[in-house]
């Protein structure tokens, strides 16, 4: 089997803009398998993604060195380096890795562009075009298409039809923290089949679980207590399974396992039966239960802090409805996200403009505004508010990723800055506007897609740097401005009439 593995460790728009990439490779060598090294903080918007068999996660303060570490013990036959950095670099020069290749970064056409604003052939091709091309230096043939956030509900997941075994045959309590576990693992695995091994005493809480397709139910304490049963259920679950999963640290339920000759046993490293588990994962005595049970997950290239309980499990289906009942939203109701915020300053258009065209939507469409960000973002967002005369839902600081994919996408227009939600609203196919002050659409990362409009200012002085600034070089900051709320709005109305 080929194994590739991409780099691009950030940032979230970045991240997004491989998956084209990413569905290509799978679909011209569909037995390979794509590892995606990334920063954890980004491997929501990849944890679902159907063409992707392995996320290895970048943690926050790991070294390159450490991460290598583990590259190395999965044996990649190519790289394909879509940062170009020096972390990267290092980890192409030191993996032990065959084959490398590259992506062509502009990077020299992009700062002639913005230093002394000479135009470059090279700055017409988008980046995810850039991405594509990678592919040529594999004798592949790019296949243009758009960037793809999948989330459980989308209609194009086709994940592998797995067969997995969860086991958990301790107490209630116990069990009841197995389904953050449950949960997470059907997500990312919808189309797989999977079956939970337990106890009659807590075979209840699972019946109604959405995320089990199937229950075994051994007696441990009563027909299935000698050591003879092992035997038979072993016997019973043969051939039956590709991956086991043993939150319950047993000796039996490993020992199970083995002798079903399951090819892929995870439990923890301080199991009594450890030596019969192909992957051990560290069982860290200061972390919640439900938190330590995902970390088994992680060796399936799945990373998730989601350790809401559930009795019964409530399905993920019904969140949006959840949210609009909190919120006092009526269903159907037209939605407008607006995201005010960005990591730079210059990118971020004027908190009054956005204020006055929330409320002239508000108004003339009869709609609810979502002001989105992150926790850095409250700033702007609360400028924003504080100027508008029309409520709004301010949901800044106050969403995860996953969350925000799934709140974006139920949005019938989104009015943004130059940042990485822009490319959620992109990829989820959501109308939007997107706002360019100081950057703009030859530095290769402007919305794809016939729902995107980009808004901006034809000026001399633009691009002034290649990802914004803290202030505008020149201090009249014209680029945001002159870029007045009637421009916007006038492009917000086309989109909303034709949607």
């Amino acid at each position: 089997m080929l194994k590739i593995l991409i780099v691009r460790f950030s940032s979230l728009g970045d991240v997004i803009l491989t998956t084209p990439l990413v569905h290509n490779l799978k679909q011209q060598l569909p037995d390979s398998k794509i590892f995606f090294a990334v920063k954890k903080k980004y491997a929501g918007v990849l944890e679902q993604n159907p063409f992707i068999d392995q996320i290895i996660a970048l943690e926050d303060g790991e070294s390159i060195f450490s991460l290598i570490k583990r590259i190395r013990r999965e044996k990649i036959d190519i790289l394909i380096d879509l940062h170009q950095t020096l972390r990267s670099w290092i980890l192409s020069l030191i993996s032990q890795i065959p084959k490398v290749v590259r992506y062509k970064k502009a990077f020299f056409s992009r700062r002639l562009y913005v230093f002394k604003k000479m135009k470059s052939s090279e700055l017409k091709n988008h980046t995810v075009q850039r991405y594509l091309n990678v592919l040529k230096d594999l004798g592949l043939e790019p296949k243009t298409m758009e960037p793809e956030i999948f989330t459980q509900n989308s209609s194009n997941v086709k994940t592998p039809d797995l067969k997995i075994l969860v086991i958990q045959t301790a107490f209630l309590g116990d069990a009841v923290l197995t389904t953050p576990l449950l949960k997470v693992l059907k997500q990312k695995f919808p189309l797989a089949k999977i079956t939970l091994l337990c106890t009659p005493e807590i075979k209840e809480l699972f019946t109604e679980n959405s995320s089990i397709d199937h229950l075994f139910i051994m007696d441990k304490r009563g027909k299935d207590s000698s050591y003879l049963s092992v035997f038979r259920w072993a016997k019973k679950l043969k051939g039956q399974f590709d991956i086991a999963i043993l939150p319950h640290r047993s000796f039996k339920s490993a020992l199970i396992t083995a002798l079903a000759k399951i090819p892929k046993r995870i439990g923890f490293k301080n199991s009594e039966g450890k030596f019969f588990l192909t992957d051990l994962v560290p069982f860290d005595w200061n972390t919640h239960d439900s938190e330590r049970n995902l970390k088994l997950l992680e060796v399936l290239g799945i990373t998730s802090k989601q350790t809401e309980l559930e009795v019964p499990v409530k399905n993920d289906s019904i969140y949006f409805i959840q949210f609009l009942q909190e919120h006092q939203v009526k269903e159907g109701t037209l939605l407008i996200g607006i995201n005010p915020g960005s990591v730079w300053k210059t990118k971020r258009w004027l908190p009054e403009y956005f204020a006055e065209v929330a409320d002239q939507l508000t108004k003339e469409w009869n709609c609810r505004v979502l002001i989105f960000g992150s926790h850095k973002d409250l700033e702007s967002a609360n400028s924003v508010i504080s100027q508008m005369k029309m409520p709004a839902i301010n949901l800044c600081g106050k969403t995860d990723l996953k969350e925000l994919v799934i709140l974006i996408s139920h949005c019938s227009l989104f009015i943004t800055n130059d940042s990485g939600p822009m490319h959620i609203a992109s990829a989820t196919h959501v109308p939007l506007v997107a706002i360019f002050g100081p950057t703009t659409r030859e530095l290769g990362f402007f919305p794809l897609g016939n729902k995107s409009i980009v808004v901006e200012l034809d000026l001399p002085c633009r691009p002034c740097s290649l990802h914004g600034g803290k202030k505008c070089p020149l201090s009249h900051f014209k680029c945001m401005k002159d870029l007045t709320p009637q421009l916007v709005l006038k492009e917000c109305k086309k989109l909303l009439t034709f949607s």
